[in-house]
């Protein structure tokens, strides 16, 4: 399900457009002010795929709780759709946020002011940037990002017991799930040194990921690939109870990163560490990884096809 539909979704079960007054997000939770909150239909939005539960927000508001990797996604495509810009204020959660209308947000995006049509600044996208932002956009097009958090930690973090929280489905009824991670610069495939990492690009391992995972039996896979080690730690943690399997290219990260290593060893998610050359024969910088003692298996020198074996032995490991 992709970001949009989720929104629709709670768009709808809130009472629609009309029906909503201000917005804002306070961690993992979507902060609705409604002008009448009797038209909520709570059980609506719990039955949404990617919500975790709903709580009350004073007297006409409620708070959709997100997975920690769905909440920005959801946010903005429910800016988009209802009208009312999304925000957090100086990062507190507790001060009221105006009311934008959509054309002013995109002003806003655009650094103008509500009082002068010109430009105030700009955001500048350098070349590398947007050839490594289309490179990703490419590859993982309806591509699911709606993370489940750990029961335990969701009501920790809640603070009230919430019994309106959702415990994720079992492997068994949801089919088992997959996720790919690729840390800095594979993006950059079949551009950065084609002699030692190949000439296919990153939309063609992320293909080759997806028909390997299907020939495996995965009901879900997602590929995920950031150039940033605290993304990757995020996404590692957004895992929990929601993939069966881990195949990682930390890539640099491999050689430097405990942060990467306890993140894996926190969730417990059974990992193939994969890489595209044979790093045991190049510098010895390389020879270094901290990923693989959360690991069962190590990959290399296969190129591309190394995740097709990776996601295989994963299967495997999982007893499909």
């Amino acid at each position: 399900m992709e970001y949009r539909e989720v929104a629709a979704k709670i768009l709808t079960a809130v009472g629609g457009k009309a029906n909503v007054r201000h917005v804002m997000t306070c961690l993992t939770r979507l902060r609705l002010t409604l002008a009448d909150s009797s038209l909520v239909t709570t059980s609506d939005i719990t039955a949404i795929r990617g919500v975790l539960g709903v709580v009350p927000h004073g007297n006409t508001g409620i708070e959709v709780v997100l997975g920690p990797a769905a909440i920005e996604g959801v946010s903005r495509e429910f800016a988009l759709q209802s009208g009312v810009g999304v925000g957090d204020p100086a990062g507190t959660c507790d001060n009221p946020f105006e009311s934008i209308p959509t054309d002013k947000i995109v002003e806003r995006a655009l650094g103008k002011s509500e009082k002068d049509d010109k430009p105030k600044s700009r955001v500048v996208i350098t070349p590398g940037h947007r050839s490594s932002y289309r490179a990703q956009q490419r590859a993982a097009i309806n591509d699911e990002r709606l993370g489940k958090e750990d029961l335990d930690a969701l009501r920790a973090f809640l603070d009230d017991g919430s019994k309106t929280s959702k415990v994720a489905a079992s492997p068994e009824k949801r089919g088992r799930a997959l996720l790919v991670i690729n840390g800095p610069n594979i993006n950059m495939l079949g551009i950065r040194e084609p002699a030692i990492y190949g000439k296919a690009d990153y939309a063609a391992l992320v293909r080759t990921c997806k028909a390997a995972a299907a020939e495996a039996g995965f009901a879900n896979v997602r590929c995920f690939q950031s150039n940033h080690e605290g993304a990757i730690v995020d996404e590692i943690q957004a895992a929990l109870g929601t993939y069966d399997g881990i195949v990682m290219n930390p890539a640099a990260y491999t050689h430097t990163s405990v942060a990467i290593l306890d993140a894996l060893k926190a969730v417990q998610i059974p990992c193939v560490e994969v890489h595209i050359s044979k790093v045991e024969d190049r510098e010895d910088f390389r020879q270094v990884s901290y990923v693989r003692k959360a690991c069962f298996e190590t990959i290399t020198g296969l190129g591309i096809e190394g995740y097709r074996k990776a996601i295989l032995d994963m299967a495997a490991h999982l007893g499909m």
